[in-house]
Order: C-alpha cells, then structure tokens, then sequence
C-alpha cells in the first residue's frame, strides 16, 4: 500500500518546533467543532469557555481554542474556506486527538422549501466537484455519520430552527455556480451546496472518526440569487444553530 512521505503528526510536530513549541503543550479535544467565520468561531469559543492552543500552522490567520472537560475537551478551530486547507486542519486535529467533528457554516440552497436562515444537515455528498478527496481512498458517495445526522437534527429543533437533510453537492468553484448545473442538481433532488463537505466526510471514513456537518442557508439558489445573511431570519437561525452546536460540543 502506497506511504505518504510524512504523517500530518510529523508535519504539526515540525511546525511546533520551528515557532519554538512542542507537541506537549498542544491542546485538542476529542470532540472538535470546524468554522469558517472568525465571528463565528469567536462566539463559540465564548460560549463554551475555550481558551487558545498554539498555532499549528506558520501563519497566525486560523486557529484552535480548547476547553478541558471529563469527556476529553473540546475545541473550536477557525479553518480555511475550501476543501484543501480544511482537510489539512482537519488532519492535525485528528491526529492530535479529534474523534468527532461537527462542522458549523453556510450553505447556498437548492430546495424552494428551505429559505435564508434555516439549517441544513449534509447527509450523503452525490455531486463531489472538489479535488481533495480523490486523494483518499473510499467508497460510495462521502457520508456523514448517521448518529450524528439524526442528534444534530433533534438539536436544531429543540432550538426552534427549521432543518433538514438529505443529498449535497460540494464545489472547488465558488463563482462557477453554473445556472444550467444548478437547475439540473435540483431536478435530482440535492438540497444545498457548499465547498467543504465531501471532502471532510471522506477524510473522516478515512481516518475512522465520525463527522457531520450544519450549515445554515445564507443564500437561495433555485432561482434569482437570493443573498439574506443581512436578513432576521438569518440572525436568528445563526444563534439557533451556535445553541446545537455549543449543546452537542457539552453532551
């Protein structure tokens, strides 16, 4: 079986090493929330009491916080938009000791009956249009855990937010959205569209830990572009959905 030349350990290892750290003093829950808004993650650490680990990467722009707890910590990372530098993250965490992963972002939606400020749980990616992921072996389509569809589901509810999940569609290509691509996913029954995903549920099968995703609707698809995250709606599904992730991160 082919061997990569290094280990996501060694590289973080290394990294520690060249800022003057060690691996010692890294601190990674086992259960892990991934963000892509700095706003976001900042609200999250708050909520949940995290306090900042060191940097794992030689730019200071994304970060990890950490809470202890008996249930072996939590963490909150603020990561790249996109698959590529999400994974690499994604891989030091784990490596580091991350068991379970919930990613907490947005998504653009395709289903008329989910609107700007509802919560959708990716379940099964059918449409992988990133390149991340064929670098790890796998197979069928990239899935979420199917525990962790149905807690995440149950929380988002509990919190007043209207969710769902279903079929997904990940993309490299924020701004090759294509009208005609976009009409064709809806007509197979695809719920929403992020960057992310598919490449975070094959590296999780990958790796044997469980991951799942929620991504809240910041703009609708299905016809015009319907952009709202300036929307009420918006705001009040965003607090609903920090409330599951921050309730799931302490369960």
């Amino acid at each position: 079986m082919p061997k990569p030349r290094f280990t996501p350990r060694q590289a973080v290892e290394n990294r520690l090493k060249a800022r003057g750290d060690s691996l010692a003093n890294m601190r990674v829950g086992k259960k892990v929330l991934i963000v892509w808004t700095e706003a976001w993650a900042e609200q999250l650490s708050e909520a949940l009491g995290a306090t900042p680990a060191p940097h794992m990467m030689f730019i200071d722009t994304f970060w990890i916080r950490t809470v202890d707890n008996d249930q072996g910590g939590v963490s909150v990372g603020f990561a790249p938009i996109g698959a590529p530098g999400t994974v690499m993250i994604m891989e030091d965490l784990i490596a580091l000791g991350a068991e379970s992963i919930v990613g907490v972002g947005a998504s653009g939606g395709l289903d008329s009956r989910y609107r700007v400020g509802d919560v959708l749980v990716p379940e099964t990616v059918k449409v992988v249009d990133e390149g991340t992921s064929a670098h790890y072996p796998g197979e069928g389509d990239p899935s979420a855990d199917p525990a962790m569809v149905t807690e995440l589901g149950a929380l988002l509810a509990k919190h007043g937010v209207r969710n769902a999940h279903g079929k997904w569609w990940t993309t490299d290509a924020f701004y090759r959205e294509m009208i005609d691509d976009i009409e064709s996913q809806i007509a197979n029954g695809i719920l929403g569209i992020d960057m992310e995903t598919s490449a975070m549920y094959r590296v999780a099968e990958h790796r044997g830990i469980s991951c799942c995703n929620m991504l809240i609707v910041s703009d609708e698809l299905w016809a015009d572009w319907n952009y709202g995250i300036d929307f009420s709606e918006f705001g009040s599904g965003l607090k609903a959905m920090q409330a599951a992730a921050v309730e799931w991160a302490l369960s």
